[in-house]
């Protein structure tokens, strides 16, 4: 059998070329097609015949021969004569080309993506992706190709523009890009950017073909200038990239230390590698950590999770956390930006808190294990503490098109997490829509659960009428300009419509109520009646900060919080804490005292849990594993009839 010739080639092909006119065979009299350069998607075995499925002029199209002489290799560049769909004759030259480059950013409204040394192409307007899999070419779109891919291909049309998109086979999603913030995970923007190792460093330009050695223990600094970006070590220039620059440990598996910024824990430590980019934002820099998946949960799992909540807990959140950073992989949200997921609480948090054995134990148990529903990834949410009921996710979070509630989902529903000390195995349920019954629910502190042992199982926190008056003056605006879909003000005909929030806010405070709660009791809608108006704040995220117990926005004396774990006879002096930064959950009721006018004069909200209350709670899944349940029967306990399955 004669094999064709395997070249690398340098050049830029174009779709534009692949066919010729017509061609006369000179053995007959009959039209035959001339194909040049046909991109061979799969080659498959029928009986005596061979068929090749090929991208012609852009579209797939199946050839077939029964002239097994020559062997033509998938990803290969073919020159052939068909009569219609029948191939007479290849030619002797084949060409496989080399084509393959990292996807490192994609704009979806700009139709372009960004490749690791060609930069940023253009879609043509016709473009096509094509994924080829199992001898099978499928049509994709924009969105199955992921950022920081390599096995995509990339065609052009005569004008440069990218008329054809190859996906080969499936794409690993056993890496993640991480979006890294500056100090207190304030901004991806950073004014300078320093790197350290015990082993040494590389610092690469690969579109430049450059690399120098950094020795061990010594800080190589990063900056923008009107170059690009400039390296330098010890005060003295090193190199200036004009686009971007990557910073790779010495030795694999070797962490590298970033000096420019610190973590809770201190100087924080990394695993994998770094690209350094300029900013959109004048003398800025940005910077993305690309690191396994399990050593991205390495860092994810402590930095959610402490030690102290126990292996099979921990286990549970590191499923938890893989699936989430899963999710994110395929959602494309940060695509843009050139990463999967950032490094603070609006993906999860990562390297905030150092590695330990413990959690490390936990990842390497569940390696590559997330849970899926009907073979559907898992909306993983998790959050800090019940207050003895979960939330429903649609209850929480709208969907797009700011439709509240959202669409409901089966295993993030509501459910009780209480049960009476006397007897564990009855759970304890109420009614959670009856004002009175979760009053008496959450003043309640005699009660067990899932998450007695957290300081937030119930928590009561208490305004005087201009304290209560001064948060929601200070943050009303705010939540109206960032969410005004969900913070409406009452009109003259009585409706609840968006409507810009005066200056000075709902002036003094006359009255608030809720008017909605969800099935878990967490409050929906929450109606403020003030001097200049009604407002009703939709959404337990914009209720929790606008009434935000600190005196930052109180205007006055510390707001003190008082706790109580499960079980107690009073709120326990030792967990009181000062000045929360917002209300610890929607999970609320409140009294409202007046004077002898009916004027208010004090509100005391009374409450259970620490977060949206979707999903695990890691305290609950603490105990849980505490008291003898496996990381598999928690999971099951918040996700209710999911399956782990591994991913890779």
């Amino acid at each position: 059998m004669r094999k064709f010739a395997s070249l690398a080639v340098a050049v830029t092909l174009t779709l534009s070329t692949v066919m010729s006119g017509p061609v006369m065979a000179k053995d007959d009299n009959k039209v035959m097609n001339g194909i040049e350069k046909a991109y061979v998607l799969s080659v498959t075995q029928e009986g005596s015949a061979v068929t090749y499925q090929m991208i012609v002029n852009g579209n797939v199209e199946t050839y077939y021969t029964h002239n097994k002489s020559f062997e033509v290799l998938p990803g290969s560049f073919v020159s052939f004569k068909a009569k219609q769909d029948r191939i007479v004759h290849f030619n002797d030259t084949v060409a496989v080309l080399n084509l393959n480059e990292k996807v490192m950013s994609k704009d979806t409204t700009a139709k372009t993506l960004e490749l690791e040394l060609s930069g940023t192409v253009q879609l043509a307007a016709n473009y096509k992706v094509i994924q080829s899999l199992n001898g099978q070419s499928i049509p994709k779109s924009l969105n199955d190709v992921f950022v920081g891919a390599e096995n995509v291909n990339v065609f052009y049309n005569q004008s440069g523009q990218v008329e054809l998109i190859v996906i080969n086979g499936l794409t690993p999603t056993d890496t993640m890009r991480v979006g890294i913030m500056n100090n207190g995970f304030a901004s991806l923007d950073h004014d300078q950017l320093s790197f350290r190792a015990v082993n040494g460093l590389k610092v690469v330009d690969k579109k430049g073909g450059q690399q120098f050695n950094i020795a061990a223990n010594t800080v190589v600094t990063f900056v923008k200038t009107a170059n690009g970006v400039k390296a330098t070590v010890n005060g003295t220039d090193l190199y200036t990239a004009t686009d971007r620059l990557y910073v790779e440990p010495a030795t694999e598996d070797s962490l590298v230390q970033i000096t420019s910024f610190t973590r809770a824990y201190g100087t924080p430590s990394y695993r994998g590698t770094f690209e350094i980019t300029p900013s959109a934002i004048a003398g800025k820099l940005n910077l993305i950590n690309e690191v396994n998946m399990e050593q991205y949960l390495y860092q994810v799992v402590p930095s959610e999770m402490p030690a102290s909540f126990g292996l099979e807990a921990l286990k549970a959140q590191s499923v938890a956390a893989r699936t989430y950073a899963m999710s994110d992989y395929f959602s494309n949200r940060y695509a843009k930006k050139g990463f999967h997921v950032d490094d603070s609480t609006l993906s999860q948090v990562y390297n905030n808190s150092a590695e330990s054995s413990l959690h490390t134990q936990a990842v390497n148990a569940t390696s590559g294990k997330i849970m899926e529903k009907n073979g559907v990834l898992v909306d993983a949410r998790y959050y800090s503490t019940s207050g003895g009921y979960g939330a429903a996710k649609h209850e929480v979070w709208s969907d797009a098109g700011n439709v509240f509630p959202g669409a409901q989902i089966s295993y993030l529903s509501s459910r009780s997490f209480t049960y009476d000390p006397s007897n564990p195995a009855q759970i304890y349920n109420i009614n959670t829509q009856d004002e009175a019954a979760l009053n008496a629910f959450y003043k309640d502190l005699t009660l067990d659960g899932y998450d007695a042992a957290s300081y937030y199982f119930r928590w009561k926190v208490g305004f005087s009428k201009l304290e209560l008056e001064n948060t929601i003056n200070q943050n009303l605006a705010g939540r109206y300009a960032a969410d005004p879909a969900f913070i409406l003000t009452k009109n003259a005909a009585g409706n609840f419509v968006q409507q810009a929030i005066p200056a000075s806010g709902i002036g003094q405070l006359k009255d608030l109520y809720v008017t909605k709660r969800g099935q878990g009791g967490n409050m929906m809608e929450l109606v403020v009646e003030g001097t200049t108006g009604t407002y009703k704040i939709i959404k337990e995220y914009n209720i929790r900060f606008t009434v935000r117990p600190s005196k930052t926005f109180t205007l006055g004396q510390d707001v003190s919080l008082y706790r109580a774990k499960g079980g107690s006879t009073s709120y326990d002096p030792g967990y009181t804490i000062k000045n929360n930064t917002i209300l610890p959950s929607a999970f609320a009721s409140f009294d409202i005292a007046r004077d002898s006018s009916g004027n208010l004069t004090n509100v005391t909200f009374f409450g259970g849990g620490n977060g949206h209350g979707v999903g695990m709670s890691q305290y609950g899944a603490s105990m849980l594993g505490l008291s003898g349940w496996t990381y598999d029967q928690i999971l099951n306990a918040y996700y209710n009839g999911m399956a782990i399955v591994n991913a890779y």
